[in-house]
């Protein structure tokens, strides 16, 4: 606890969140959490602030469909937290991404696939080694995750980021108070 208090001090100082935009929020957040000293925010989950661990959602779900798309976003462990994460999108009044977010993970439950299975799949793997989904998953869960792909072609993360960032930035300008009144608890215990 001593380790999350020290990181979210330096994270976000409470005397210069104060005079913090929400696009500066999270702007700062997204620049410095996958730093090393930040490890420990990343792991600790509902233990941080509610508005602190949404913002952390968005930016990992961002990061991921950059980098590998949906099916590495559902692969990473950051996939284990599709319901959450597809609830955050409904508060920040992100209806479309939401909805077919939610589609994404009826598609899985549906064919009775995972997000653990499909990264127990992945971390089955030699270090290196390079496959294609049907061969990391086999062929039932390659066609789902191509179903997958299809519903995620629609999502507003993956061609206009900037306006669901926007959606994030006034969703934190309207619950600073609520981020300082839980950063000032979590830093007084």
């Amino acid at each position: 606890m001593k380790q999350l208090i020290e990181e979210l001090q330096e994270l976000l100082p409470l005397d210069q969140l104060e005079s913090m935009s929400g696009e500066e929020v999270v702007g700062g957040v997204a620049m410095d959490l996958y730093r090393a000293e930040f490890a420990t925010i990343r792991e600790c989950g509902t233990e941080i602030p509610q508005i602190l661990r949404e913002m952390i959602l968005l930016i990992e779900l961002d990061t991921e469909l950059s980098m590998n798309g949906i099916a590495g976003y559902l692969e990473n462990s950051s996939g284990q937290f599709l319901s959450e994460t597809t609830a955050v999108l409904q508060r920040i009044g992100n209806e479309t991404d939401a909805e077919i977010m939610q589609s994404i993970q009826d598609i899985l439950s549906s064919n009775g696939v995972s997000t653990a299975q499909l990264r127990e799949n992945v971390n089955g793997l030699s270090e290196g080694e390079v496959t294609n989904s049907l061969g990391v998953h086999g062929q039932q869960i390659h066609e789902v995750m191509e179903q997958v792909q299809l519903a995620a072609e629609g999502l507003l993360m993956q061609s206009d980021n900037e306006e669901v960032f926007e959606m994030l930035y006034q969703y934190v300008d309207a619950n600073m108070d609520s981020l300082k009144q839980q950063l000032q608890q979590l830093l007084s215990e």
